[in-house]
């Protein structure tokens, strides 16, 4: 997903430039050689050192998405699978939108609904955030300031052997079951998603990913 949302990066990013939510730096790679000055940010302490050591172009900082960094304002500003995790989607924008000049852009792209959607059809509690659709994610940007000029959607089926090992791929690509779910229920829940959705290819998992480049008004 990180590669798709790349597609959509200028050969020459104007500085400076500040991405969000960067963790280790997968998107952060796409970003180094096409500014001078690019500020990433993760909430993660740990995601910041590493991040810092795999990238040393990049100037780093500890900062959650709500409060970046003061050091703009920026002309580019970027995220790469986080807004889905946003707790108040509308404020955090908004603080995207005052910490960027006039004129400024966002590229962006996040998770939808139908993401693992067979998985929360039989286990609808380990949702770990409130799903939401193109349109509404659309409504969101332009309340805070922020016209879309293009979006897309990519919709992805991964298949897995089983259901846990696709879990356990999502876990270690950062995200994690609400331990508010017993292992007792996970466990059930797995089966009923590997005996009710195998097919010959193995259990399907489909992700739906939106990119989206925004215009600050």
């Amino acid at each position: 997903m990180a590669a798709w949302l790349a597609e959509w990066l200028p050969p020459k990013i104007d500085s400076p430039a500040l991405e969000l939510g960067a963790g280790t730096g997968l998107f952060t790679r796409q970003l180094v050689g096409r500014t001078e000055k690019l500020v990433a940010t993760d909430a993660s302490p740990r995601m910041v050192e590493i991040g810092k050591t795999n990238l040393p172009q990049a100037n780093w900082f500890v900062a959650d998405a709500l409060n970046p960094p003061t050091t703009g304002p920026y002309r580019w500003i970027f995220s790469s699978s986080l807004a889905q995790w946003l707790p108040d989607p509308l404020a955090t924008f908004r603080a995207w939108h005052q910490a960027c000049a006039p004129g400024a852009r966002m590229l962006g792209g996040w998770f939808l609904r139908g993401t693992m959607g067979e998985f929360f059809d039989v286990c609808p509690e380990a949702a770990p955030f409130v799903w939401r659709d193109a349109r509404e994610w659309t409504d969101i940007l332009r309340e805070a300031g922020w016209n879309a000029v293009r979006e897309e959607q990519l919709e992805v089926r991964r298949f897995h052997t089983e259901t846990a090992l696709m879990l356990r791929e999502v876990h270690n690509a950062g995200a994690v079951v609400p331990r508010r779910l017993s292992a007792t229920r996970l466990r059930s829940a797995l089966r009923d998603y590997d005996r009710g959705h195998r097919t010959d290819r193995g259990v399907p998992s489909t992700f739906v990913f939106l990119r989206v480049e925004a215009v600050r008004s």
